[in-house]
């Protein structure tokens, strides 16, 4: 049997559940990108891995530093109202500023995330932004309605946003978050036309708007500036498709997690096009369909709480925490591992392409 080549091995593991997807071409700028680019890349630690933790479990958003310092993170994605009485929302302007400190002492990023578009919610993050020295914020809406309406606030709450990016030298990324399509928002990122507001991907949100994630990736791709890396769950439904979480490169995930890495990163002709790879495993965490099939031209878009993550019902608290502290270490290997196994293989055929 003739030994497999290198870029055999990397086709097959770009393969991995994308077994019916065009696979891009191994050319030798795409190779040659991967090569370089996997050396540094720019991985983040994510609260929501910690949210019960956090909530049930005494866990502050100071451990967390240390977790993405004790990991040689590049820097650490926070909701302001996660880490419940250590939240940055209940600090106060001397709290913030040590937080500050032990982040530049610690030599981490910090973005912050909030989850509405909503007037008083922004402008609560562009005051933690300037007292934090941050520069990049998530957001989403959650907006309920027919869709075209819905369309029209998020396009108008983000025409707003753009302004105050502007006026404050932010930057501003959408997520697709279980309700839009990603052409949807591609056309209100098109329209809004501003290179501070962009997109966040994240990895299944699009199985809720009954859209593949790689389509949804590929839609995207010229706003994507960050990105939420996890492990998922497809649920087919009698209304459409939900997600299930699971850990990141468990036997249940059937996320094409080596393909959705490789485009991620390859996007930007010069420069890396993603600033941030946040590791975010949301185990247990249940969302359901929100699209339909044949739902017509201007479905109803349904209103809904930010994501969260119940316990278990009968679950052992101490057990639940536990494994949750180590399914957040794990996906920190997982994600590595992966990105090794990747660099190798590009550099591989980036020297046998030299040759």
């Amino acid at each position: 049997m003739a030994p497999v080549s290198a870029r055999q091995q990397l086709q097959a593991l770009l393969r991995h559940n994308a077994e019916n997807a065009a696979l891009p071409a191994l050319t030798p700028e795409l190779t040659s990108k991967l090569a370089q680019r996997l050396r540094a890349l720019p991985l983040f630690a994510h609260s929501y891995p910690f949210c019960r933790n956090m909530d049930f479990g005494g866990y502050t958003t100071w451990d967390y530093l240390d977790f993405a310092f004790r990991n040689d993170l590049t820097g650490v994605c926070l909701h302001v109202n996660d880490g419940d009485r250590s939240s940055l929302s209940r600090m106060d302007t001397a709290e913030l500023g040590r937080f500050r400190q032990r982040l530049e002492i610690l030599g981490l990023k910090l973005h912050l995330e909030i989850s509405s578009t909503d007037r008083a919610e922004v402008n609560r993050a562009i005051r933690l932004a300037d007292v934090l020295g941050v520069v990049n914020i998530r957001l989403y809406a959650r907006h309920e309605g027919p869709l075209d309406t819905v369309i029209e606030r998020v396009y108008a709450d983000l025409a707003e946003v753009a302004e105050k990016a502007n006026r404050h030298g932010l930057h501003f990324d959408y997520e697709q978050h279980e309700d839009l399509r990603a052409a949807e928002i591609a056309r209100i990122l098109e329209r809004i036309g501003d290179h501070r507001v962009n997109a966040l991907f994240d990895y299944t949100n699009s199985w809720n708007a009954l859209e593949d994630p790689l389509d949804a990736l590929r839609t995207l791709a010229p706003w994507v500036r960050q990105v939420h890396i996890k492990g998922g769950r497809k649920t087919v439904e009698p209304t459409g498709w939900g997600q299930v979480g699971v850990p990141q490169g468990d036997p249940a995930d059937s996320l094409p997690g080596p393909l959705l890495l490789a485009e991620l990163v390859a996007l930007g002709a010069e420069t890396p096009q993603v600033i941030c790879f946040a590791l975010e495993n949301e185990v247990d965490y249940y969302a359901p369909p929100f699209r339909v099939p044949n739902e017509g031209v201007n479905p109803i878009i349904a209103y809904r709480e930010p994501s969260s993550t119940p316990m278990p019902e009968g679950a052992d608290l101490a057990s639940v925490l536990r494994y949750e502290l180590r399914w957040a270490q794990q996906q920190v290997g997982v994600t590595r591992a992966l990105a090794q196994r990747l660099q190798i293989l590009a550099s591989l055929i980036d020297v046998a392409s030299a040759t």
